[in-house]
């Protein structure tokens, strides 16, 4: 039969036997016409109104198999939908086993139309659909294929099916992969947050549950509550290893859930255990740990000991550039900013007053502002660092430099505002009036939105618009991007109303513009949430308001990699008549493709050759976001070719997104990294490089050696959520085109890149862990070398070559035979003794080689994070990770060996950077003030 069937020329014989009246002619003819239904579809297309006359006839005993022949025809002429539906016709007949292309677009079709269905919340979906679906799960569970699984019931919001494919397999591993993989690509927030109480519910199934995943489960649904009631029950029977875990979440907790909502923990925790009466307990340190205190001191610990500044760029940069003029002012103040953030090292402004005292205005602003960015993490000295520059008694005599250090102040308590800074500069909003007030108001409101950043604090809130209310352009610039970064995240309707009404009402650029930015941090995460409002503010007639729509749309949808956000970034991009808003379109594609950034250079590599320069150097700006920190090399030979740009502004953006990309790698792992940097210097010394190119370079060379060279551009944390806070002080950065102030907020996307192991204590212990792989891949760059002036040196005196000749002559005869043999035997001797020298020195190479396979790594030391991989931890040492599976950050270690005295990591931070201010037993420095002079605004 098959053999008949192959010699088959044309199907014109079978189709005829449809049209017969006996019926086992007819099923004969739909047999043999679906076996060459691939071979003849477009002679059997001309009778598929015969099939389908069969199919309807319900006296007919073989429909199913008219639809299954009916369902082909249509897949071949490209009509998928009716193809799904007389294929959900042919019932069993349609084998889902098949791996045809026939079968594999039509199951795709049917899974797409049913995540369609569901996804509009349809009460009449097809029955026959569902069972083609159902049929679909069975045979995926039939295979154990549980990850297409779990994506198709993610899709069509199938938590039954998800449930069951998480107890079917291995659960554990199930749990993480939705944990880490799927749940952050959810659009809707609603299924987001069913996925995510699922999750909870069957990790409580488990006799002794994971709680390091359940608390991110309930971070990422706002359960306080339940999440320090795991804390408590954790802490309360007096289990060491219960109470190392607890210790593990809470310094999670630090680094991935909100500042509102670590507080409101801490709240209950404290209320439920004795974390609030003084005494040192594991309760009390818990809530140490999810205030912050216990993490920034042991980041200000690493980046202090760890500095690895090159002071002679910095000095170089600083001799180099005009400081009479702004903008080389605030290219060096950034830099040096840059370079030392979180150090808590101020050597370069100590030592250069005479460069200070050249700053006037918002340059003084900025400048004041960069110790901030300096002492980042001090929080217990933030007051009495910055007391020369904070105004004495709500008296303004300096009110750049004042409205600076207010800035400074919030900078300092990032994320971690306490009470005290809140409360203060709450007060600053309204305690000073006259010409100056809203330059200390533009501070004060930065110095805010850091400090209460993501806090969601009402009275906060109130008070920045009041400040927005009062239309002045300076002051409420700043309270709209306070109130962003304030309300970051909370899609709070009230505020969200307010802002866009105001927007629509004033005549203020700058406002404008801010409270763009600020609706795209309130709307921080929402996803689906934030549709309504993109597609309000797209189609307003205003380009800033449709500058709004692209930080919606950049923030929204950060790091999910949502192909309809992307569809419309580019459509702005490429079609919108605002030159800014096109930049900031193709920039956004950086932050929504941040994870996975290899697509990245293909997707705006044609963009990067635009006519527009606009859209060029919003092209190397999302480059930079992405691919931050990899080393990428198809980023790093788009980007190249910039650098030689004919406008200004395209070499300052290429050369900030190199230095993003570039940040911590070496020669060694990445060959062109010292060739960029020597085209950094180069712009620099050039005297008729533009000065905007040489502000990008400057900055850029801060980046690229940022925190000491021990920190990175962090947008993921180390579990791999998003950091939302980076990714906040990352676009703020990016607004630095406009007000240049706006810059330092770069220092909240900068994260540490260490190891640091602690005790039970809280305390660091001497251990190493083992890298597996070449040192020198991970060493750090050497220090530019500061160019030697050679003394003069004498000229000597002329010989004629006659005269050499005659000398020469003279002595060899004066000189006696014996002298010259002997002299002539060492030479021999010297010459074996090289040969024996290199023999040496090349086996010493290869012993060298052979035993640089591997090396130890010390606890608070450097781990950059493509080291991570080769990172392996000794079997059999003293200290074992509480957290298995990550081996950078914090983490908790457990003592193997009780009993025996601990060997304790010194600290290095002068003793007043770490105890209590009262307690101070080393002197401070002699006070230190700029030398400005009072301003007059």
């Amino acid at each position: 039969m098959a053999a008949q069937v192959e010699a088959l020329t044309s199907a014109t014989g079978l189709i005829s036997l449809l049209d017969e009246n006996e019926r086992e002619l007819q099923f004969y003819g739909l047999t043999q016409l679906n076996a060459v239904t691939d071979r003849f579809w477009a002679e059997i297309s001309d009778a598929i109104s015969r099939i389908e006359i069969l199919y309807e006839d319900e006296t007919f005993p073989h429909r199913q198999l008219a639809a299954l022949v009916a369902s082909k025809i249509y897949f071949h002429l490209g009509e998928f939908d009716d193809a799904l539906g007389f294929a959900m016709g042919a019932g069993e007949l349609f084998d889902l086993t098949d791996t045809s292309s026939y079968v594999q677009t039509v199951v795709n079709h049917a899974i797409d139309t049913y995540i369609a269905r569901r996804a509009s919340e349809a009460s009449d979906i097809d029955p026959r659909l569902e069972a083609v679906v159902e049929r679909m799960f069975a045979r995926c569970f039939k295979s154990k294929d549980y990850a297409q699984i779990i994506g198709i019931a993610i899709e069509t919001r199938r938590l039954d099916v998800l449930e069951q494919a998480l107890v079917s397999g291995d659960t554990q591993s199930l749990l993480s992969y939705v944990q880490h993989e799927c749940v952050d690509l959810i659009r809707s927030i609603s299924v987001q947050e069913q996925v995510q109480e699922l999750l909870f519910k069957v990790h409580m199934q488990f006799d002794t549950p994971d709680y390091e995943a359940v608390c991110l489960c309930l971070s990422k649904l706002n359960h306080p509550k339940k999440t320090a009631e795991i804390l408590e029950m954790l802490v309360k029977d007096q289990n060491e290893d219960k109470i190392l875990s607890a210790y593990q979440i809470a310094f999670d907790l630090d680094a991935n859930a909100t500042q509102e909502f670590t507080k409101a923990v801490v709240a209950e925790f404290e209320a439920a255990s004795a974390a609030g009466d003084g005494a040192s307990t594991p309760a009390t340190q818990i809530a140490s740990i999810l205030r912050g205190d216990e993490t920034l001191k042991l980041h200000l610990e690493f980046l202090f000991r760890n500095n690895k500044t090159d002071m002679n760029i910095l000095n170089r940069t600083c001799k180099l550039l005009d400081s009479r003029q702004s903008l080389a002012h605030n290219a060096t103040t950034f830099s040096n900013a840059f370079m030392h953030a979180g150090t808590t090292v101020d050597t370069f402004l100590r030592n250069n007053l005479e460069w200070l005292a050249r700053a006037s205005s918002w340059s003084k602003f900025s400048a004041t502002a960069a110790l901030g960015v300096i002492h980042r993490g001090q929080v217990k000295h933030g007051f009495h660092l910055l007391q020369p520059y904070l105004p004495v008694d709500n008296t303004s005599a300096s009110p750049f430099s004042e409205g600076g250090a207010f800035f400074a102040l919030g900078l300092i308590h990032a994320c971690h505002g306490t009470e005290k800074v809140v409360t203060y500069l709450q007060d600053a909003l309204v305690s000073y009036q006259g010409q100056n007030a809203e330059i200390l108001q533009h501070g004060a409101c930065l110095g805010l939105g850091a400090a209460g950043m993501g806090s969601g604090n009402e009275d906060i809130a109130t008070a920045m618009m009041n400040v927005l209310f009062t239309d002045s352009a300076v002051s409420g610039e700043a309270a709209s991007l306070g109130l962003g970064l304030v309300m970051m995240g909370s899609c709070h309707e009230a505020t969200l109303k307010g802002v866009l009404d105001y927007a629509k009402e004033t005549k203020h650029e700058k406002i404008i513009r801010m409270l763009s930015v600020g609706m795209g941090l309130i709307m921080f995460g929402r996803k689906q949430q934030a549709d309504s409002m993109i597609a309000l503010l797209i189609e307003e007639e205003d380009p800033l308001l449709r500058l709004g729509a692209v930080h919606v749309i950049t923030m929204a949808y950060c790091g999910t990699g949502d192909n309809g956000a992307i569809r419309k970034l580019l459509h702005l991009a490429v079609s919108d008549v605002k030159d800014d808003v096109r930049r900031a379109a193709v920039t956004g594609l950086g932050f929504i493709l941040l994870r996975s950034p290899e697509q990245v250079p293909r997707m705006v590599e044609l963009l990067s050759e635009s006519f527009n320069p606009h859209v060029r150097v919003g092209a190397a700006l999302a480059l930079g976001i992405a691919c931050a920190g990899s080393g990428s090399k198809p980023a790093i030979a788009i980007l190249e070719p910039m650098l030689k740009d004919s406008v200004d502004f395209v070499v300052e953006g290429a050369s900030i997104a190199l230095a993003f990309i570039l940040i911590q790698q070496n020669e060694t792992y990445e060959p062109k990294v010292a060739e960029v940097r020597k085209r950094f210097a180069t712009i620099i010394e050039t005297k008729n490089s533009e000065g905007v190119s040489k502000f990008g370079a400057a900055i850029a060379q801060g980046i690229i050696d940022a925190g000491g060279r021990n920190v990175t551009i962090g947008l993921t944390t180390n579990d791999g959520q998003l950091n939302a806070p980076a990714c906040a002080g990352m676009l703020v950065f990016t607004q630095f085109w406009y007000w240049f102030p706006l810059a330092h907020f770069l220092s909240l996307s900068f994260t540490p890149t260490a190891l640091i192991a602690i005790n039970k204590n809280l305390k660091a212990p001497n251990l190493d862990v083992t890298c597996v792989s070449r040192k020198a891949l991970y060493t750090y760059p050497p220090n530019v070398e500061q160019p030697v002036v050679q003394a003069p040196t004498k000229i000597a005196t002329a010989v004629l070559s006659t005269t050499k000749a005659r000398r020469g002559k003279k002595s060899v005869a004066d000189e006696p035979m014996s002298a010259r043999s002997e002299e002539a035997e060492p030479v021999r001797e010297s010459e074996s003794m090289d040969v024996d020298d290199v023999d040496t020195k090349s086996a010493q190479k290869k012993a060298r080689k052979a035993g640089s396979d591997s090396f130890a790594v010390s606890n608070i030391a450097r781990l950059l994070p493509f080291q991570e991989k080769h990172m392996k931890w000794p079997a059999g040492a003293r200290y074992v990770p509480v957290k298995q599976g990550r081996i950078s950050g914090v983490l908790v270690v457990k003592d193997t060996m009780p009993g025996e005295p601990e060997d304790l990591v010194q600290s290095m931070l002068p003793d007043d950077l770490v105890g209590e201010e009262e307690s101070v037993d080393v002197a401070m420095p002699e006070p230190f003030e700029y030398p400005f002079d009072a301003d007059s605004a």
